[in-house]
């Protein structure tokens, strides 16, 4: 009872301990659940209409588009740049399916398998016209070859043995393609229904038609807005204020972007890191005069690090770099060319030119390779087979006995002749190219294997040379850039503010650029290599006159200082942001103005010819569908091909208001193009115009309506 009254005692704290804990488990559940949801946010790199893509599905997007280049390019690497535009490319066409699947779906819109089916039959996409779709001998889209790789592929699968990396990497591509061919079949089939909703009717058709048949040639005074000083016009705030509510829906922004001003050194190569690199080439350069074959001036371009390796075989001028191959024909054989600076690739260059002879630039040839138990019984075999060519034997027929092909092939020089070739390979490509047409070959390879090759005919014989080349890149010194990034380093410490550092960046040597409109859709600041950092710092951490740390950027060779000017949201532009533009929009408008007052009573081009700064001049061939181009005010000028086309032969029209100037003219002549009217043609042609005018306003509503995010800049 006593330890039952202690319980009762202490009811209120238990009932408040058990509130806790019960608070705690479940508060548990809610922050696990807000912790997970935050990971998935964290992890999303866009959104199209309310629907997400993670940052996994979307590079599973750019890695289907990459295979894609590398099939249809034949390519095994990418730049920066490329690759960049593989990702947008990706992301783009993402976005559009999205934006098109919706609307498909809401029409009752789709493909059938079957559609996809007859394309992959017909080959009718460009994008089953890749090489290893392609029928070898005519070199057409084969869908006999697609089919016997998709067989061997299953037989493979089926097995459950390994399937080379060549075969998965076809067969990704495969169902890409398919893919791709859906979702632009189903594009055409919106734009199809689209446009039918574009007609034209038999007035436009002929309204349309004269507008382009029929010229004018004229005799045209003009007098540019240019002629206009800017201190004789003066324009105020209330003008301003009424170009930009005349205007608004121009300056509307459909994206948040930034403003941005930055500093950007670009670390160059000292005058002691020439010097030293001038020395280097000097001692490449002896070494290469000093080889006494082949083989020890191949040593001294390895030894010397060049960006150009070196191999034993004859090469066209193409595997050269510019600089090089310009003088080879000029260059005895034998001779070292003195060490020179190249300044359009930052490299320095020597070569020595071994030795220089005509090859067929490709061979047509088959090989066997020769199996046996060990090395005499290779030997025994190999001369077997050489016995029986050499007696009229059959290539093919032998091959088959070693369950081998023996089917021929291509070489080419471009193949190989900017590869770093081994030993082997050197000598596999010298035996090649130094056969004759017909001629058969025993090659035993220093890797102790050893093949039979068979010459079957030589094509297109070139010069080609043999040279061995040190090709060096001038770079900076490690103290070289740690001065220069000390002293910039300096510069920001004490200049901490935009004002600071657009005062003091001259006299410093520095130069403050200023980038507007900066999006999330970029890869990095100012084209620069490696800012994604400062892309990040730019839309997630910075606040307007915002000063940003100090990158290191580039190929390790820049270094950036950003700061945040402005925050430009989703929107119309301010008029404060736009008054440099509104002003000069004004002040071209006050000047045509001006000029037209001195010149509205003007009748005649012989009194236009007076007036001051006026510019005479003959323009032929205008029509109404083709806004003249007056080359004294460097515009096209559509009002005066519109009045052109309303005045009578002999007529003089004036003064007009154009875009860049006042304009006065006399039809001189009235005539009409060769052309025919079609009737039914002009309407189909307006309609399809109508429609392509019109279809990327359509796709960018659809754009708007979705409400695109782009995150990328925040993984890529």
């Amino acid at each position: 009872m006593a330890a039952l009254q202690k319980i009762r005692s202490k009811g209120v704290l238990l009932v408040t301990i058990i509130a806790v804990a019960l608070f705690l488990f479940v508060a548990g559940d809610l922050f696990r659940g807000l912790e997970s949801l935050f990971q998935k946010s964290s992890q999303q790199v866009g959104e199209v209409d309310g629907k997400s893509i993670s940052i996994q599905d979307y590079q599973k997007l750019v890695d289907d588009m990459q295979t894609y280049y590398e099939i249809a390019q034949q390519k095994s690497s990418f730049s920066e740049e490329e690759l960049n535009r593989i990702k947008d490319e990706a992301w783009q066409t993402y976005v559009q399916q999205q934006l098109i699947q919706k609307q498909c779906d809401e029409l009752g819109l789709a493909v059938s398998d079957a559609e996809i089916s007859d394309i992959v039959k017909t080959g009718y996409s460009q994008m089953l016209q890749v090489p290893v779709f392609m029928n070898q001998q005519t070199g057409r889209y084969d869908y006999a070859t697609v089919n016997t790789f998709l067989n061997e592929y299953k037989k493979l699968k089926d097995a459950g043995t390994q399937i080379p990396e060549a075969y998965e990497k076809i067969y990704k591509y495969y169902l890409f393609a398919q893919r791709q061919i859906r979702d632009q079949l189903l594009t055409q089939k919106y734009q199809v229904l689209l446009s039918q909703c574009f007609l034209s009717n038999p007035v436009e058709a002929k309204l349309t038609f004269d507008s382009r048949a029929e010229e004018s040639d004229l005799v045209l005074a003009a007098i540019p807005a240019a002629s206009v000083k800017d201190e004789d016009v003066k324009v105020t705030d209330e003008e301003l204020t009424a170009k930009y509510n005349e205007d608004k829906e121009q300056y509307q922004q459909f994206i948040e972007t930034r403003d941005v001003k930055i500093i950007d050194v670009l670390v160059v190569a000292s005058d002691a890191d020439k010097k030293a690199a001038e020395t280097e080439m000097a001692d490449a350069a002896a070494k290469l005069t000093a080889a006494t074959s082949n083989t020890t001036a191949g040593n001294a371009v390895r030894q010397a690090t060049s960006l150009l390796p070196y191999s034993d075989v004859y090469k066209t001028k193409d595997a050269f770099p510019s600089m090089i191959s310009s003088l080879l024909d000029s260059t005895a054989v034998g001779s070292v060319k003195t060490p020179a600076f190249d300044p359009m690739t930052n490299t320095y260059y020597t070569y020595k030119l071994l030795g220089k002879t005509t090859q067929p630039d490709s061979v047509l040839f088959r090989q066997l390779g020769v199996i046996g138990k060990d090395e005499a019984d290779i030997a025994k075999k190999a001369d077997s087979i050489m016995t029986a060519l050499n007696s009229g034997a059959q290539f093919k027929e032998i091959a088959k006995k070693y369950n081998q092909e023996g089917d021929s092939s291509w070489i080419a020089t471009e193949q190989f002749q900017k590869a770093s070739l081994d030993a082997d390979n050197t000598l596999y490509i010298n035996t090649i190219y130094g056969m004759n047409a017909g001629e058969t070959k025993k090659l035993k390879l220093e890797n102790g294997s050893t093949i039979i090759l068979q010459v079957l005919k030589t094509a297109n014989p070139i010069t080609k040379y043999n040279v061995a080349a040190v090709v060096k890149e001038l770079k900076f010194s490690d103290d070289t850039y740690s001065k220069e990034y000390n002293k910039f380093s300096s510069f920001v410490a004490e200049n901490t503010t935009l004002e600071q550092i657009e005062a003091n960046a001259a006299k410093n040597g520095y130069t403050v650029r200023p980038i507007n409109d900066v999006t999330t859709a970029a890869h990095g600041i100012a084209g620069i290599r490696a800012t994604r950092d400062a892309l990040k710092w730019v839309f997630d951490e910075a606040k307007e006159g915002s000063i940003s740390p100090l990158y290191e950027c580039g190929s390790n060779d820049h270094l950036l200082l950003v700061a945040l000017t402005g925050i430009n949201k989703e929107g119309y532009r301010s008029q404060a942001k736009l008054k440099e533009e509104l002003t000069e929009v004004v002040k071209n408008e006050k000047k045509i103005a001006k000029i037209y007052e001195s010149a509205k009573n003007v009748k005649s081009i012989a009194e236009a010819q007076k007036l001051k700064d006026v510019v005479v001049d003959t323009i032929k061939h205008v029509s109404f569908s083709a806004p003249a181009f007056i080359a004294s005010t460097g515009a096209s000028e559509p009002l005066v091909s519109a009045v052109a086309a309303k005045t009578a032969k002999g007529a003089f029209a004036g003064p007009v208001k154009g875009n860049r100037g006042v304009y006065m003219f006399q039809v001189i002549d009235k005539t009409k193009t060769s052309e025919k009217f079609d009737a039914k043609a002009e309407e189909e042609s307006l309609g399809m115009n109508n429609f392509r005018n019109a279809s990327s306003t359509i796709i960018n509503a659809l754009y708007m309506k979705a409400k695109v995010k782009d995150n990328r800049y925040k993984f890529f």
